[in-house]
């Protein structure tokens, strides 16, 4: 361990002189070590899609998430690894909600930028989401971002609610003032994060966009309304709805009436007190907070009054009317102070025991009176200035648009997903998993689609081999013959770590490092290495026998999955024969690859059976024979047939929505589908406007659908696929392009 750098309730985080761009966290003794480790290999297996973002040569790591376990010198769990955040380079996102603390750190203060942090948060939140993670305390002293970029940088993610294997890890903390008001009495039961983090993030994105005003914040009617957060949560005070509460008025430096309609809309669902109502997802948000958010789209323009200002368009300046109300105010405190100065010569002049003789035409005025009068004038004024900052006809005039908005206006479904970055070693990890269950489930098709994927994704990648061939051939040879017996040179693993340091795509050292822990006995962490190799060099079937490997050291099932990654290993490397043979020696024959691969294979093999005594041997004999009966299988199976893509007519039910304008109650539009190679919807689009409760319920359909890519000679590729959809009274039913409307369908 390296110097600590920060101690909490948890444990302690250090800093690893041998890895500069990781952090250690180890746990306390009295923690409970069993619990912590299965929930901290919950989150290995199930890793969020956040790959660090690259950015003008800079990397950005958007997730402090583990990536490996440790263990202390017996062997026990001690904790993880995982990457080091730049703290330096990131604030808390508390310091851009006003605008007095984010000018003293040097941070933007325009809507622009909010809304950028806002759109990134909420798709943070929704690759989580997508794992079943949730983080429950959700706030914005626990969030920060990079100060140049607007990346969101999440941390302390062990302490999140942690979805495992029929086990759900919860979270231990939580915040009142960002606690659904469902939460409020009885606590949160297990099973409920997901509505909890809803509204959360709806608190956090309106204190975003409003000056950091809590929407549960303003001036109370009466003496009923709570006069704490968590009370008005609680009861329902929301202060910001397009129909204004009866006993609780707005924030008079709030925005909130000149935002666009349908993001009034959205935060009136999350914080709807109806029953029915269903809070805005964090994808909902960062769909609609994207298009504002992006310059091209030209939904927020400049102010004309002071550039520094933001405004979204077709509204007038939130940030120019707050400065109207804040400079009244203290217009009117200053003019009141100057009054009491003015009056205070003479109550000086009074006599002992005589009061002072009031000036012509005006009587006598005590302190207290005084006191009094500067407070009613400040009052007056603040009140004042919020019946004229947003006038009568304005305010009815946004009231109504944000409630004719889904009755009267209609808006086109486009929804992108987000943008896939570089594969990442999560993503192999979950890749090899889902192969071997396609491999036990027999589904072909899987398999050649999944293998199809990974082997294109080291196109992207630099080779390994190059340069001078006779130095290749020796390079290969000793990495891959020494170094992993026990007790051999452990100087030899600090040379490996050493150059996957310095190149992490370095797949030789990779599965070298992770030989060196099968004897030692850590098949988990070999794995973890095995599967970096298998990142960099997806078509070298060497590091899929390592996997092979690991698995049957597991035990307890351990097997089958063995025997199928073995046949995985064996058509990898019979595929790509030519690519990953040893370069021939001065004077031997050369051959297309087939026999110095096979040789590579069964000297890799050789060496996986010395890995433990006793009966792992036999059992790995085993394994290697299984795994050549399903290899010959594999190798013999057709390619997939050409196809356009679709999708499965069993996965499109028809769906129920409430109708909201009856003019708009039926009718039909196309649907054009994006479906990447992989069987994943990246983008749909409508060819009609319709209502935007409807909108909302296709898309939440159709991400629901199981979709079949596109295959052109043999190779699965991205298409796009036409539905038709047909809607009437509430029911919305869907039906490929081409395929007439009938009774059956």
């Amino acid at each position: 361990m390296g110097k600590l750098i920060k101690s909490g309730g948890a444990g302690s985080v250090y800093l690893l002189p041998g890895a500069p761009a990781q952090v250690a966290k180890l746990y306390h003794p009295h923690l409970d070590r069993a619990a912590n480790r299965r929930k901290l290999e919950a989150m290995l297996e199930l890793s969020p899609e956040l790959p660090d973002q690259l950015e003008n040569g800079k990397r950005y790591v958007q997730i402090a998430w583990p990536q490996a376990a440790v263990f202390d010198g017996q062997g026990g769990f001690a904790g993880f690894v995982m990457p080091l955040l730049d703290m330096a380079q990131t604030a808390e996102l508390e310091q851009i909600m006003q605008e007095r603390q984010a000018r003293a750190a040097g941070l933007p203060t325009g809507l622009g930028p909010k809304l950028t942090l806002a759109a990134n948060l909420a798709a943070v939140l929704d690759a989580l989401h997508q794992q079943q993670h949730y983080v429950v305390d959700l706030k914005p002293v626990n969030l920060r971002f990079y100060r140049d970029s607007l990346y969101i940088a999440m941390l302390d993610c062990d302490g999140f609610s942690i979805q495992g294997h029929a086990e759900r890890f919860p979270a231990e903390q939580f915040t009142a003032d960002y606690l659904a008001p469902e939460f409020q009495r009885k606590g949160m039961p297990a099973g409920t994060e997901m509505a909890q983090d809803r509204f959360a993030l709806a608190v956090v994105i309106f204190q975003l966009l409003n000056f950091g005003i809590h929407p549960y914040s303003g001036r109370p009617g009466n003496a009923q309304v709570a006069t704490d957060i968590p009370g008005r949560i609680r009861d329902g005070y929301y202060a910001y709805g397009v129909k204004r509460h009866k006993l609780l008025a707005p924030n008079a430096t709030s925005g909130h009436a000149l935002m666009p309609p349908e993001l009034r809309a959205m935060f009136d669902r999350a914080f709807s007190q109806s029953p029915n109502a269903q809070r805005p997802s964090a994808a909902d948000w960062a769909q609609l907070l994207r298009g504002y958010a992006q310059r091209s789209g030209g939904k927020l323009t400049i102010c004309a009054v002071n550039p520094e200002h933001q405004h979204f368009a077709g509204q007038g300046c939130a940030a120019c009317a707050r400065d109207k109300v804040i400079g009244a105010a203290a217009q009117a405190s200053a003019q009141a102070a100057a009054q009491a100065r003015q009056a205070a010569p003479q109550r000086s002049r009074a006599l002992p025991g005589k009061p002072a003789p009031a000036p012509q035409g005006q009587s006598a005025v005590s302190d207290t009176a005084w006191v009094v009068i500067i407070i009613l004038i400040v009052f007056f004024v603040i009140g004042f200035a919020i019946w004229t900052a947003v006038p009568d006809d304005a305010e009815k005039k946004t009231e109504q648009q944000a409630t004719t908005v889904p009755i009267a206006g209609l808006e086109q479904l486009e929804w992108h997903a987000r943008k896939a970055g570089a594969l990442q070693q999560s993503d192999v990890r979950r890749a090899v998993r889902s192969l071997s269950q396609a491999m036990g489930k027999g589904d072909d098709a899987a398999v050649a689609r999944g293998l199809q994927l990974l082997y294109r994704s080291e196109r992207e990648k630099s080779s390994g081999y190059s340069g001078d061939l006779a130095r290749t051939r020796l390079r290969t040879s000793m990495m891959e013959s020494m170094g992993w017996l026990p007790g051999y040179q452990s100087s030899l693993s600090d040379t490996y770590l050493d150059l996957l340091q310095a190149d992490p795509r370095d797949h030789l050292a990779a599965a070298a490092l992770a030989r060196t822990h099968l004897s030692l006995n850590e098949p988990q962490a070999a794995r973890q290495y095995f599967e970096q190799a298998v990142w960099a060099r997806p078509t070298d079937g060497v590091a899929w026998l390592g996997i092979a490997a690991t698995a049957l050291l597991r035990g307890g099932g351990g097997e089958q999955d063995a025997a199928n990654l073995v046949a995985l290993a064996q058509v990898t490397a019979q595929r790509h024969a030519a690519q990953n043979a040893m370069p021939a020696a001065e004077g031997e024959a050369a051959d297309n690859g087939a026999e110095r691969t096979a040789g590579r294979m069964e000297r890799a093999a050789n060496m996986l059976r010395l890995a433990q005594p006793g009966a792992y041997p036999k059992r790995w004999d085993k394994a290697l024979a299984d795994g050549a009966v399903l290899a010959k299988k594999l190798a013999a199976l057709p390619a997939p047939p050409d196809q356009g893509a679709s999708v499965q007519r069993d996965s499109m039910a028809t769906v129920a929505y409430r109708v909201l304008s009856e003019a708009q109650a039926s009718g039909e539009s196309r649907l054009t589908l994006s479906i990447a190679a992989d069987g994943s919807l990246t983008a749909a689009r409508a060819e009609q406007f319709m209502e935007p409760m409807l909108n909302k319920v296709i898309l939440d359909s159709l991400k629901s659908w199981t979709f079949n890519p596109s295959v052109k000679n043999g190779q699965f590729q991205d298409g796009k696929v036409d539905v038709l959809v047909r809607y009437r009274n509430g029911r919305a039913s869907f039906v490929p392009a081409g395929v007439a409307a009938t009774t059956e369908n």
